[in-house]
């Protein structure tokens, strides 16, 4: 049995709080406080990982349960998201591994205690969030261990541990078949011999150094910031499309002027603008340079957590706005054309009248 001297779970949780945030706020209001609950901001910017806008993080309290330290770090992603990361240490039996996963899948308090203090830092720092909302949660776990007690490469680790590696990923206790514990380590990466990284939608196992470690771990935390970025958006565009479709006849009885039609058509090209340069924000935040293998476990994690696809149902989304959006647009116009045209009638009307009565004082 594999037996772990050095390891640990993390359990991240991720929260779109608000469309976006001022990270130099944050930056400034943390610096000022000197209570306990302050927050310790600093700014991780590894080479092989470029920010355009990087994110803030905070080292937050200790929480604990059951008796187990807990370590507790939040991150700040200007286009909206706070990421908050509950670790674990975990060392001993591959047994013991699976039980400290599975507490961290399964303990609802967990959960819990990070959405009151994300909801907790999202009062304290109201001032820097532009459009509050309420929040949409997405949570993602990754195993990493550091060191074995006796060294083991990834190809052992493969060859002999199929199985167990395939119910760590799926939290699965039972033994696997050949062809699922395959498909659940079927997106695997090694740079080094003794490393190995394997990604799920939902679970990630980092068998890798210090460094290397939490560099993958911020890959994995930013794609799991854009698919909470994507399901934000997708969730506003569904509420709009139903409120255009909900729509009753008297509601959209034509205005005389095209006025209420122009505003609709206003409402509907804010929207895609808006959600088309959030969505630029988000795809555009993280840079991975000069490094082909983590380019490669990015784009990974990004098809694991079917991110193209959500793209794609954005996408299909936007273009029915966009249809709605020239529908009331031509609307607006046709009924400005006709008032238009009423007009000039009416003023030839007048000019005649005024002619027939200039002709009879004559």
């Amino acid at each position: 049995m594999l037996q772990i001297e050095s390891g640990c779970v993390r359990a991240y949780y991720l929260f779109d709080v608000a469309d976006t945030i001022d990270l130099a706020k944050i930056g400034a209001l943390g610096g000022d406080m000197h209570a306990a609950a302050a927050l310790p901001l600093w700014r991780p910017t590894p080479p092989y990982l470029q920010f355009p806008v990087p994110p803030l993080v905070a080292n937050l309290p200790e929480a604990e349960f059951d008796g187990t330290g807990v370590a507790v770090r939040a991150k700040f992603y200007d286009y909206g998201v706070i990421s908050l990361r509950l670790t674990v240490a975990a060392a001993g039996s591959w047994d013991e591994l699976i039980s400290a996963t599975e507490r961290a899948r399964s303990d609802g308090r967990i959960a819990r205690f990070a959405e009151t203090n994300v909801l907790r830092i999202c009062d304290q720092y109201a001032a820097a969030l532009d459009e509050r909302h309420c929040p949409l949660i997405e949570d993602y776990l990754i195993v990493e261990i550091e060191r074995f007690t006796e060294p083991v490469d990834a190809g052992t680790l493969l060859e002999r541990h199929a199985g167990e590696l395939a119910g760590l990923l799926l939290g699965e206790r039972q033994e696997l078949s050949a062809t699922e514990s395959e498909e659940a380590l079927r997106t695997r990466f090694s740079y080094h011999a003794d490393d190995l990284t394997v990604v799920q939608w939902d679970t990630a196992l980092l068998y890798d150094r210090g460094e290397s470690a939490r560099a993958i771990e911020e890959i994995l935390e930013f794609a799991n910031s854009q698919l909470l970025e994507l399901r934000t958006y997708d969730a506003l565009l569904d509420r709009e499309l139903d409120s255009i479709y909900k729509l009753q006849p008297a509601e959209t009885a034509r205005s005389l002027r095209g006025r209420r039609e122009a505003e609709q058509a206003a409402t509907l090209r804010y929207l895609i603008v808006d959600v088309r340069e959030l969505i630029d924000r988000s795809t555009n935040a993280l840079k991975v340079v000069g490094d082909a293998y983590y380019a490669r476990i990015y784009r990974a994690a990004s098809a694991r957590l079917g991110l193209a696809d959500w793209q794609r149902q954005i996408d299909t989304k936007l273009a029915s706005v966009g249809e709605m959006y020239r529908f009331f647009n031509d609307e607006a116009r046709s009924r400005r054309d006709e008032f238009l045209e009423v007009i000039i009638v009416v003023l030839v009307a007048v000019e005649v009248v005024i002619g027939i009565l200039t002709l009879l004082h004559l």
